[in-house]
């Protein structure tokens, strides 16, 4: 229970950091700290994660016990599901710009061409609605729900991470569709009114990109 109660406080600690990373008040801050040096902080942001949620998975308590075991052929169709998420995140890179999502186009912007701190990536600036996204609002979330959840040998340890990683995609989904439904206005409103959260319900079109609504927000 101790390691259990252990695991899911090393990961809360991780989410939260990781949350107020992406505050409009730390982006803001971090923007008038950096200037035109903002165009890494895309970078230095997943950089930042990647190294933090490595540390917390080599801190976190080992609970081996095996949660259940899935035989042929269940667990050949874990395997194929999981092999379906990994298709789809991939898809969903290829589809957007996952340079820009990773922070290397602005880096290369700001040496090629000194762009200024607004080109940092941090604000959407086209909303893509078909191709991934036609099958559901949050493709990423829907692989990972798919790699951790379709696992046939489930352990105790994995169960805990991926029911805290669930309810993080979850919660980072509304805070996120908060911020586009900002900046599209009615475009993005009418996209979440035909398109499920996370499970699909309709197969994918030509890939259509659309700039900010006027109706959008500030």
């Amino acid at each position: 229970m101790k390691g259990a109660l252990g695991l899911l406080a090393l990961w809360i600690a991780w989410a939260a950091l990781h949350s107020l990373l992406m505050t409009p008040a730390a982006k803001a801050w971090s923007r008038r700290l950096l200037g035109r040096g903002f165009a890494f902080y895309r970078l230095g942001f997943n950089l930042l994660a990647l190294a933090t949620f490595a540390s917390a998975a080599l801190l976190a308590p080992r609970l081996p016990e095996p949660v259940y075991v899935l035989s042929p052929p269940w667990s050949w169709a874990g395997r194929l599901l999981q092999a379906l998420g990994l298709g789809l995140l991939l898809w969903t890179f290829l589809v957007i710009d996952g340079r820009e999502f990773l922070g290397l186009r602005q880096v290369r912007d700001f040496f090629l061409h000194g762009h200024s701190p607004d080109d940092s990536g941090e604000r959407p600036t086209r909303l893509t609605v078909s191709g991934p996204y036609a099958l559901c609002r949050h493709p990423m979330y829907l692989a990972g729900f798919l790699v951790l959840f379709a696992e046939p040998g489930m352990t105790l340890e994995h169960l805990l991470f991926s029911l805290f990683a669930g309810g993080y995609f979850l919660l980072g989904s509304v805070f996120e569709e908060r911020r586009l439904v900002r900046a599209f206005g009615d475009a993005y409103v009418q996209y979440q009114r035909r398109t499920p959260r996370f499970f699909p319900l309709s197969f994918p079109r030509k890939v259509v990109e659309r700039g900010p609504s006027k109706r959008a927000g500030p």
